[in-house]
């Protein structure tokens, strides 16, 4: 038996509390009526700011707070929950037509002002309820001091530009003279001049080099040319042996080996050998025609 009697118990009580509940919402169902005569939708709409709002804020009290300002907001709100169903209960009880006692004339009143401040207790404590929660909560202080800070660095930017207005001004100054310049049509320095263009030809294409034809000499410029041969047989060598034998031997110096003198003499013997003119005979021309020594 003593272990039957705890769950009979607490049956017993749950449906005692499931009681007072309907009890409590019938009564409420009733006293509305009085301010939405024939509306069943308003009237069952209305119990939400009594005896619903008190059931919902103390779950939120027990399971959901997660901070102060939460478990105080919850509190706050079931109390008012609470208050007000047990407001209308009285209400409907005096005006349900009973005859023991006469209904004060404020009732009325206090019926219908009492609804709007139930609605309006539980608008602005749901909101300041999620307002409460950590995570916004440290959302809202993070960006009160990021407005703060971004505040306060509009303030140090406002007195450098104060400051500097006239170095900006002189930067600025420049290209907005050559905006104008340009808008009237005038030259600007750095500019860039707008000229038509031009083929340039590859270096394939160059110009060619003109190199005049070989002219053929004269008998008379032969003859004049072999006069100069006889006079000076040394023009008729070619170039570069005129240029090495008109270049002076080099001397050699004392503290050289005389091996390098031995070598040197035969090749220079050599050379003059080599580098001497061959006489060539010249016929002179008779009247017959027939050459003679």
């Amino acid at each position: 038996m003593k272990k039957i009697m705890p769950h009979i118990a607490a049956v017993f009580f749950s449906l005692f509390g499931l009681a007072i509940i309907i009890l409590l919402m019938s009564y409420t169902f009733s006293a509305l009526a009085f301010i939405f005569p024939d509306d069943f939708i308003a009237q069952v709409m209305g119990m939400t700011l009594f005896d619903i709002a008190a059931l919902a804020w103390l779950s939120a009290l027990i399971y959901l707070s997660k901070s102060i300002m939460q478990y105080a907001f919850s509190f706050i709100g079931f109390m008012a929950g609470l208050a007000g169903s047990l407001a209308m209960v009285a209400i409907d009880v005096m005006l349900g037509g009973q005859k023991m006692i006469e209904a004060p004339t404020w009732i009325n009143n206090a019926l219908v002002y009492g609804f709007i401040g139930a609605a309006v207790t539980h608008v602005i404590l749901i909101y300041a309820y999620k307002l409460a929660e950590p995570e916004i909560s440290a959302n809202i202080s993070l960006g009160i001091e990021t407005a703060n800070i971004t505040e306060e660095a509009m303030k140090q930017a406002e007195g450098v530009l104060l400051r500097e207005r006239g170095a900006l001004g002189n930067v600025i100054a420049p290209r907005l003279v050559d905006n104008v310049r340009r808008n009237l049509g005038l030259p600007v320095l750095g500019d860039l001049i707008d000229l038509p263009a031009y083929d340039v030809p590859d270096q394939a294409q160059a110009i060619p080099v003109q190199i005049p034809a070989r002219r053929e000499m004269s008998f008379s410029e032969r003859l004049r040319a072999a006069g100069q041969v006889l006079i000076n047989p040394a023009s008729a060598m070619p170039r570069q042996y005129q240029t090495e034998k008109q270049t002076p031997a080099p001397v050699i110096q004392a503290d050289q080996q005389p091996a390098q003198e031995v070598k040197s003499e035969p090749a220079q013997e050599s050379e003059a050998a080599e580098l001497q003119p061959v006489p060539f005979p010249i016929g002179i021309m008779g009247s017959n025609g027939n050459g003679q020594k």
